[in-house]
């Protein structure tokens, strides 16, 4: 089914919390977006773009590297919602859904995007929205049906596709997810640290 899903990685961010661009900050001998390119490309996707944005060359090589195509989000600091606008003009038309991944996120499994396409697949519909839990808590990636595309595009601000989450609970499918490091990200250096040492 994933050959009818479409998967766009946000890697624009600005890190403002960090100070320093941690999607390069190196994890287990590799740059921390790596691992999760890596993840994501062992899917059979309809079509696959990573928003990047600076420092534009190094972040391009790591997704040429790993044979996913990139763009580079001039209006990143606008927030998220602007990342997300650009992933969905980007891709291919005639998709099932999008899943949205972070960059930041490099303990995301396939195992677990594997389950929510599953539930994507058992909804069979285009207005439904698939999002992990753990306690309670939704966390990415996040599959959005084919029906959102056009409200995903009219997204401004920070606060990406949770607004049309909140706005339409009918539509959301939580998959609670039995542990929380799948979770885990890199918005801190308190965050980084503790990454590294489940990565040792």
């Amino acid at each position: 089914m994933s050959n009818r899903i479409g998967a766009v990685i946000l890697a624009a961010g600005t890190a403002s919390r960090m100070g320093r661009q941690k999607l390069l900050l190196p994890l287990a001998g590799q740059p921390l977006l790596s691992h999760v390119l890596g993840v994501v490309r062992k899917f059979p996707w309809a079509d696959c773009i990573a928003i990047i944005g600076e420092p534009e060359a190094r972040l391009a090589a790591l997704c040429q590297a790993q044979a996913i195509r990139s763009t580079y989000n001039s209006k990143r600091q606008q927030g998220q919602a602007a990342s997300i606008v650009l992933g969905v003009r980007q891709l291919v038309r005639d998709l099932a859904g999008i899943m949205f991944f972070l960059g930041d996120q490099p303990l995301v499994s396939q195992v677990l995007i594997e389950a929510l396409i599953a539930h994507f697949v058992q909804s069979a519909s285009s207005k439904t929205i698939i999002v992990p839990c753990y306690q309670g808590q939704r966390y990415s990636p996040v599959l959005f049906g084919s029906y959102w595309f056009t409200a995903l595009t009219e997204l401004k601000g920070d606060t990406g596709g949770r607004q049309i989450m909140r706005a339409n609970p009918a539509q959301v499918v939580e998959v609670n997810w039995p542990e929380k490091a799948a979770f885990y990200d890199a918005d801190t250096w308190e965050d980084y640290q503790k990454l590294k040492q489940i990565f040792v």
